[in-house]
């Protein structure tokens, strides 16, 4: 039954495989639209066109957990390498799109794990479970500063503002009639900002932090991701990075209490458009 929790938690865990809003012209909360300058001449707006960004990636997590599922409470360590061994199929993508100071997003995660195991009475099961989690929510710039004279560097901040839908299926198949399977899901809203640097004209450097739940959902949970990017050319860029994300999860009507503090590197491509 160890097992079986631990892979419910796991699966619980990974759903958070969402990236944050990743901007190469992001910025962070400030007082008001501040308006950058060099020289003492306004530096040109982007104007009203669209921009479009497409990030792939993984995450490559360690989870410190602590999961009860019904009367079962198990504390687990688990390594990437543990959860790769149990998965059937994940995807996750991100998906952002700015039209001045305004800007969405959309992070969409499916996952789908199974375990085998053996009772004491030498019976065969097996645990599938499958997992959505979907990011979305709004940004706004608050602030861009120039960083050099001819304007290709900047660093900008923006604010955030949405949610994160869970929702997970969890089915022990026994072999028999007796085959218990659990469904869950809640929303959980939040906020945070996002600081965004181009140290080069090459490399660019993404800090975002983020809090929720607040009792809707969850009861509390907190985001935090650094990455460092390469342009490779003009619209292909290279992430490289660390997240760390905890949560506390409680439900009145559910049968699952889970908290964890999940962490490891981020990877994934951006295509620009």
């Amino acid at each position: 039954m160890k097992n079986t929790a631990a892979l419910i938690l796991c699966a619980l865990a990974l759903v958070f495989f969402s990236l944050p809003a990743y901007s190469q012209n992001a910025p962070l909360p400030g007082a008001g639209p501040i308006i950058p300058t060099v020289d003492g001449k306004p530096v040109p707006d982007r104007g009203n066109a669209w921009e479009f960004r497409l990030i792939p990636y993984t995450w490559l997590i360690t989870m410190d957990t602590k999961a009860t599922v019904h009367d079962h409470t198990v504390n687990s360590r688990m390594s990437f390498s543990d959860i790769l061994r149990d998965m059937n199929f994940a995807g996750q993508v991100h998906f952002e799109a700015r039209k001045g100071k305004w800007g969405f997003f959309i992070d969409p995660t499916y996952l789908s794990l199974s375990q085998n195991g053996t009772l004491r009475d030498s019976r065969d099961i097996r645990l599938s479970v499958q997992q959505w989690l979907i990011e979305f929510g709004g940004t706004y710039e608050l602030g861009r500063w120039p960083l050099d004279e001819k304007g290709k560097r900047s660093t900008t901040l923006d604010v955030l503002g949405g949610g994160r839908f869970w929702y997970l299926n969890a089915r022990l198949d026994t072999g028999s009639n007796l085959n218990p399977s659990e469904t869950t899901g809640w929303v959980d809203p939040i906020i945070g900002a996002t600081l965004n640097t181009d140290i080069t004209e090459k490399i660019v450097f993404n800090v975002r932090g983020d809090i929720g739940g607040f009792g809707v959902g969850s009861d509390f949970s907190w985001n935090a991701l650094a990455v460092l990017g390469y342009r490779f050319t003009k619209d292909i860029t290279g992430l490289m990075g660390y997240r760390a994300l905890y949560v506390d999860y409680k439900a009145g009507t559910s049968s699952i209490r889970y908290n964890a503090t999940i962490h490891g590197p981020v990877l994934g491509l951006c295509f620009s458009f």
